[in-house]
């Protein structure tokens, strides 16, 4: 009774604080823009709420002396939608259009602006300032046409037109509230108030506001939030009368003649808050597709999330996907001995367990679980980042956190170059160059995009002074005692290229088709494993297509099927020893050109899967997937120059005992899942989430002497549940459930390569290895507040993590690395903060930071710690501007000192204790110019701190791994 009275006590307060809170009709967030240019396609993006009646959304658009003309919005993902405006019909001296909505029982309602109260937009001039006009007066007995809004946070969705006011129009003074200023800016909505960003700004009636029975029209506020207009535009369709479609062509053209340009009042110009507009730095966090499947707020998304859109990422100063995570909470990137860049989340590492995707499709390696992730942002829309497991949506490897890269599909034009480098120690700048080209365009309901990334770079140089061969290599003469063993390499070539093209099949749906290629050749940063290796070669190519179809349901939800394929194929070249090595006497132990092995694997995917979204009520969506996936090991050498005694083979062959892995019942895995998800808003502040997801996955049968005869289906069930409440409109609060698995990659199962004493250090394969799953626990609050001009963003959460059976290397000989599964698991426990201040659109201030505790159960309490991750985080950064035309940022990211774990004898013998770091990256740069260029010259690592990585056999490599020292580069952008 104890127990079960204090949990209906708030149970009962959650009621009670949610009640007051009412559902919402329909209605469209959207911004106009004041002007365009001319002869150039207008796209409109606009996201829909409450839409569980609505089928579909259509512009009307006209220009001077035409009759309106329809073209349908498209659906993006989630909520939002877009629509585009042909350059045929952008001539000057404008256009004028609203957005209208095919309900479910046949009606034709406006959702912004109307046939008789249309949205201007200046084209090829400057949005002219309207004369001041007369408002009838408001008879007695006349009320106030109804304002609603729909109960949504006060910050933009992704994407938007900009400028928020209709140029053909001024808004009307807004009725008193007696709402303080700085208050919570939803609350505006409801109580008539404004929003208190836009209360210094200075008001004019509107003569399009007026009504013909002399009562007062709704008010407008001139706000340049893109959900500004549902809220308090008078436009949203909960307020707007129902026009009828007769109407159209009864009216009149628009009108051409412009007014001269008006004169620049500054003090109306500084008044205005830049930070409402849609390109303010948080504005893309608000929404996240990778979690659910379809767009949501991050804030209420039953996850711990972030997003980072095209702007932020700029601000970073990131070049790659590895500068953006670097400074997500909980997260950090290393490198390895190979180069290969690895993401750990939340005080654990491995590669198999941070699943990547790239448009919705998986970049993992299905042998060995790693990912060609660090591409370049230039050609990205938005990175989002989910901490905590993901299997309920994704299957097995969304184990430790989901990364998904969201490539920019809009129209237009865009381009960048990049040209800089590093200095090295001998005086030269080891250059790096990239560049970068994305375009898209639609017409009528045909839809085509590609983009284009090239990289090339020298790469850093740094000297390794010692590694195993030290005493060999100076006792064959190959070097002198005071030389060091050898300089890493860090030269790169990469292609990605994509493109897609999608038709629309009005009622039977819109049908896909894209296909990306990925090709990097580089080369090892310094070998396989404890020796340098300056000769190695590691190439990495990728292909990806897919064909997607998707149709909106009449209640309101979404079918979509997808077809994918991929093929990875990796060639990885690695020198063992230096040139002319010997291994004894004679001339068969004379190796000219070093030991060397070369792996060659081959793996390809095919994936089918089809999910609906469908609306039960309006306050309960269900969403059904299922999946089924099989992949395959379709080619798998390895040879070497040497045999296993150590002598020279006349040409690379395959070492004796070898075991083909393409043969094996590990070759092949079919996974096959089943999901479904409800999310039910109990009441308007209270959403609960259910998800429940089913897989089979095709694993090898081992037999107890580890044989690999046949092959089995193990089934996992994998839960989530999540609870959000919205506490206040600036409050929300978050428990959350998960559990996720992952299977051994065929590299951890059978993989073993024949042993001698210059290849040591390697995994070796255990066929007996099971699954390992994960339960995770969180709580998260996430709290906004605006006080005029400034919005503050509090974002904090706590998580407990249970890994059980988790696969674990550990060293016990000396030599191969067993994997094995750590029966008595792995407890992650910790919290993560961030806080993020914007004054103004140019001027903004955040910080994070996170604390994990990592402890391997299996062993004694004072040796439990995994510390070879940094278990305390700390990154920060400030935009700010300098004048009108530059902007100065700085970031700061800082790490914890890391030292070795305590697993084994030898782990505690090879003692490695790397100390905290901070680095720090400036850049300047500038605001558009001409409204299409802008140049940006910043500096990475700009102190030259001595970074350094951890590497598996610290005792030979005493030095460790050094990493990047500064590093400068001129960027230039284009965009039209």
């Amino acid at each position: 009774m104890r127990t079960v009275l204090p949990r209906s006590l708030i149970l009962c307060a959650v009621v009670f604080a949610a009640a007051p809170v009412h559902a919402q009709e329909a209605a469209l967030l959207h911004a106009s823009p004041p002007r365009a240019e001319v002869r150039q396609p207008l796209q409109l993006d606009a996201t829909l709420v409450d839409g569980g009646k609505v089928l579909e959304l259509f512009v009307r658009y006209r220009g001077p002396g035409e009759p309106y003309v329809q073209v349908p919005m498209e659906r993006q993902y989630g909520d939002l939608y877009r629509a585009v405006i042909p350059a045929e019909h952008m001539v000057s001296p404008g256009v004028e259009y609203f957005v209208e909505a095919a309900m479910v029982d046949g009606a034709r309602t406006p959702l912004f602006m109307s046939a008789l109260r249309p949205a201007r937009v200046m084209v090829g001039t400057q949005a002219p300032e309207p004369p001041p006009v007369r408002v009838p007066p408001v008879r007695k007995g006349t009320r106030e046409a109804p304002r609603s809004s729909p109960d949504i946070d006060a910050f933009a969705p992704p994407s938007g037109a900009g400028e928020d006011d209709d140029p053909g129009s001024a808004p009307t003074p807004p009725p008193s509230s007696g709402r303080p200023e700085g208050t919570d800016p939803r609350a505006s909505s409801r109580t008539g108030g404004t929003d208190p960003r836009a209360s210094t700004r200075t008001d004019v009636p509107d003569s399009r506001t007026a009504r013909t029975d002399g009562s007062r029209a709704p008010t407008r506020t001139e706000a340049s939030d893109p959900r500004a207009p549902a809220r308090a535009s008078g436009t949203d369709s909960r307020t707007s009368g129902r026009a009828g479609n007769s109407s159209d062509d009864a009216m009149a053209a628009l009108n051409a003649d412009v007014p001269p340009e008006p004169r620049t009042d500054s003090r109306a110009s500084s008044s205005r808050s830049t930070m409402d507009d849609d390109l303010a730095l948080y504005s893309a966090e608000d929404v996240l597709a990778v979690t659910t499947l379809q767009e949501e707020a991050v804030r209420t998304v039953p996850a711990i999330g972030a997003s980072f859109n095209r702007a932020q990422m700029i601000a970073l100063g990131a070049r790659t996907v590895a500068d953006v995570l670097d400074v997500v909470p909980g997260v950090s990137v290393s490198r390895d001995v190979q180069g290969f860049h690895r993401t750990a989340i939340r005080g654990l590492r491995n590669d198999a367990e941070v699943l990547f995707l790239l448009d919705g499709h998986r970049l993992n390696n299905f042998f060995d679980g790693k990912a060609l992730m660090n591409l370049p942002v230039e050609n990205l829309e938005r990175i989002e980042v989910i901490r905590g497991p993901g299997s309920a949506v994704y299957g097995a490897g969304a184990f430790q956190g989901v990364v998904n890269l969201v490539t920019n599909h809009a129209d237009g034009v865009r381009g960048a170059i990049t040209t800089g480098g590093v200095p090295r120690d001998d005086g030269r700048l080891a250059l790096a160059t990239d560049g970068h080209l994305s375009a898209a365009h639609t017409t009528g309901d045909l839809r085509l995009f590609a983009d284009l990334d090239l990289w090339t770079q020298e790469g850093d140089s740094l000297v390794i002074d010692h590694d195993a061969l030290d005493d060999e290599s100076v006792a064959q003469g190959l070097r002198d005692v005071d030389q060091p063993a050898g300089r890493t390499r860090d030269g790169r070539f990469l292609v990605n290229a994509g493109g897609g093209v999608s038709y629309g099949l009005d009622s039977a749906g819109r049908l896909g088709v894209t296909a990306r290629y990925l090709s990097e050749k580089r080369d090892a940063l310094v070998g396989l494993f404890d020796t340098v290796g300056n000769d190695s070669q590691l190439s990495w190519d990728v292909l990806l297509a897919d064909l997607t179809w998707e149709r909106p349901l009449s209640d309101g939800g979404q079918v979509r099927a997808r077809l994918g394929f991929d093929q990875q194929s990796t060639d990885r070249l690695f020198q063992l020893t230096p040139l002319d090595f010997r291994t004894g006497d004679g001339v068969e132990r004379l190796f000219p050109e070093g030991l060397q092995e070369q792996t060659r694997v081959t793996v390809r995917t095919v994936t089918a899967s089809v999910d609906a979204d469908f609306a039960l009520a309006k306050e309960n969506h269900l969403t059904l997937g299922f999946v089924a996936e099989q992949q395959s090991l379709s080619q798998y050498d390895y040879t070497t120059n040497f045999t296993l005694d150590g002598r020279l083979r006349p040409s690379p062959a395959a070492p004796e005992g070898l075991v083909d892995l393409t043969k094996g019942a590990a070759s092949r895995r079919l996974n096959l899942g089943l999901s479904a998800q409800d999310q039910w808003t109990v009441l308007s502040a209270l959403t609960l989430t259910f998800g429940l997801r089913l897989d089979a996955t095709q694993l090898p049968d081992a037999e107890a002497t580890g044989t690999l005869d046949a092959s089995k289906m193990v089934v996992r069930v994998n839960p989530r549940v999540g609870l959000v409440i919205a506490a206040s409109d600036a409050l929300v609060l978050k428990a959350l459930y998960g559990r996720a698995f992952r299977a051994p990659t065929p590299q951890e199962l059978v993989e073993r390569i024949p042993d001698t004493d210059y290849n040591q250090g390697r995994f070796e394969g255990n066929p007996l290895l099971k699954p390992t799953t994960v339960d995770t626990f969180e709580l998260g609050m996430d709290l906004v507040q605006a006080a005029g001009d400034t919005r503050v963003r509090v974002r904090a959460n706590a998580f407990l993590q249970n890994f059980a059976s988790p696969i674990t290397p550990v060293d016990t000989s000396g030599n191969i690395v067993p994997l094995r599964n750590r029966e008595l698991g792995v407890r992650v426990y910790g919290v993560e903060a961030e806080a993020r201040l914007e004054a103004s659109k140019r001027a903004a201030a955040w910080v994070n930071a996170s604390l994990s505790r990592a402890q391997d159960l299996e062993l004694p309490e004072q040796s439990r710690l995994l510390t070879d991750v940094p278990q305390a985080r700390f990154n920060a950064g400030v935009s700010m501007p300098l004048g009108d035309w530059v902007n100065l940022d700085v970031v700061v990211r800082s790490g914890a000192e890391r030292r070795n774990n305590n697993r084994s004898t030898l782990e505690l013998i090879r003692r490695y204790e790397i100390a905290a770091y901070s680095l720090i990256t400036a850049q300047l740069r500038t605001e558009p110019i001409w409204e299409h260029f802008e140049v940006t010259l910043y500096a990475q690592n700009l102190f030259d701190h001595d970074l350094r990585d951890d590497v598996p056999r610290p005792d030979r490599v005493p030095g460790l791994l050094p990493r990047e020292g500064v590093s400068g580069y001129l960027t230039l952008r284009a965009s039209y």
